[in-house]
């Protein structure tokens, strides 16, 4: 099992995420678009593409604008996140929110992207997927927001393309000093501003709650990716979820772009497929096409604190989280 940034991918894998023909990868390295590496596999060396190999593939395809022959013959978007701030949220816990924010920061990062993770949740359980298990030592956005920490300072780098500010039980004590606080819901908004230049995206994980701080990552997002379990709890909270945002998008005179992501979804179970069924009849215009299916993957990564690649690179885990991944940065 390897650690983030430990990841190697074979040519296949890396042809599969880049949309492109296996063949053309000789052509792409003579170009100098992409780097490989020898690396031993029992008893024979195989070539492999490094994560930041992989990274540099991107970002240069990118800064071309999509203009070589290579790029322009593949189905992969060489632009920008359509919403730079997004955060996963949902005022029900357990629905899996942590997890798959972790995953989208890994496989954004992956894709090239430079990535900040902010972690709003003081079980600080982004911050464990993303293998930080010395958060209780580090500063957090309690900092930023009530003892005026530079928000730079805050920041740990956590793998090749991949920043955090991570999490910790201090942060279940921010609701009040933060209450006391001047233009309280602006604050983040204004603190991630001062660093949002560095990075291509900033995702946030939040509690499960309707708190304060929630409400002012609300304010700082363009995009809320709401979370929601097929199961009939978690689709029985979708309405309050929906009201917490437009009560938000009424009393700060803004829109908010809203996508429901259906998590932990099993084909096999009848309830799944009502609660889907009736995900897509109440808030179609809000649900994904992506469906992240129940998969041993997921809880396997998370075990080891990695992403899915790490796990299973050819399994149903990986196909959801990168379909999903392009959803909701380029869609």
């Amino acid at each position: 099992m390897a650690s983030f940034k430990d990841l190697c991918f074979t040519p296949s894998e890396f042809a599969n995420t880049a949309k492109i023909e296996r063949g053309t990868i000789p052509m792409l390295e003579s170009d100098g678009l992409l780097k490989t590496i020898k690396r031993r596999m029992g008893n024979v060396d195989r070539k492999m593409i490094a994560l930041q190999g992989m990274q540099e593939y991107f970002r240069a395809i990118r800064e071309m604008n999509g203009t070589p022959p290579v790029a322009a013959a593949t189905g992969f978007k060489p632009t920008q996140p359509r919403h730079k701030i997004q955060m996963f949220y949902n005022v029900k816990g357990g629905t899996g929110k942590s997890t798959l924010s972790a995953q989208y920061a890994m496989r954004a990062s992956m894709l090239g992207m430079r990535v900040l993770a902010l972690d709003l949740d003081g079980q600080g359980h982004l911050s464990v997927n993303l293998d930080v298990l010395d958060a209780h030592e580090r500063p957090t956005i309690y900092d930023v927001l009530i003892n005026d920490l530079p928000i730079d300072q805050a920041i740990m780098n956590v793998g090749p393309g991949l920043d955090l500010i991570p999490a910790n039980l201090g942060l279940c004590n921010i609701e009040i000093p933060l209450n006391n606080k001047p233009r309280r819901e602006y604050r983040l908004s204004e603190a991630i501003a001062k660093i949002s230049d560095r990075y291509d995206i900033i995702v946030a994980d939040t509690n499960p709650a309707a708190s304060i701080l929630n409400g002012s990552m609300l304010v700082a997002a363009g995009l809320v990716n709401v979370i929601c379990a097929t199961n009939p709890l978690s689709f029985h909270g979708m309405s309050l979820v929906m009201a917490t945002i437009e009560d938000m998008e009424r009393e700060f005179q803004r829109k908010l772009e809203v996508r429901i992501v259906p998590n932990m979804y099993d084909s096999r179970e009848v309830i799944s497929q009502e609660v889907l069924g009736e995900l897509k009849a109440q808030f179609g215009a809000h649900c994904t096409r992506s469906v992240i299916n129940r998969s041993v993957d997921l809880n396997e990564a998370t075990k080891r604190r990695t992403t899915v690649w790490g796990v299973n690179a050819k399994g149903i885990a990986a196909h959801d989280i990168h379909n999903m991944t392009e959803e909701l940065l380029f869609n």
